[in-house]
């Protein structure tokens, strides 16, 4: 019965984790796009270590699919494209994310 109970801790607080850094994308309260990026690989850090409980678990299986939907709007570049920034430092980061999708650095 413990077991069941911390199993259910451990989901709620990804899930709480989870939807606070969704909250957090949408107002746009994140710094830069490399804070975006390290959330992301946080997250993809977090998912393979759920991903093993995913298999039986429907709640853990929700969470992995919900994480791996907010990597991909975390690493989007749509915003960053949209404020019309050109400066060296957003281009070098377009560049970086670019690379870092086309060579799946987070699977």
């Amino acid at each position: 019965m413990a077991i069941d109970t911390l199993h259910t801790r451990v989901l709620g607080y990804f899930e709480s984790e989870i939807e606070a850094l969704r909250n957090h994308l949408e107002t746009g309260q994140f710094k830069s796009f490399k804070d975006q990026v390290i959330a992301g690989l946080k997250i993809a850090e977090a998912l393979d270590l759920l991903a093993p409980y995913a298999r039986r678990n429907h709640r853990a299986r929700r969470l992995v699919r919900k994480g791996k939907t907010l990597i991909n709007d975390l690493l989007s570049v749509r915003e960053v494209i949209r404020r019309g920034n050109s400066s060296p430092h957003l281009r070098q980061l377009l560049l970086i994310s670019k690379v870092m999708s086309s060579e799946r650095y987070l699977q």
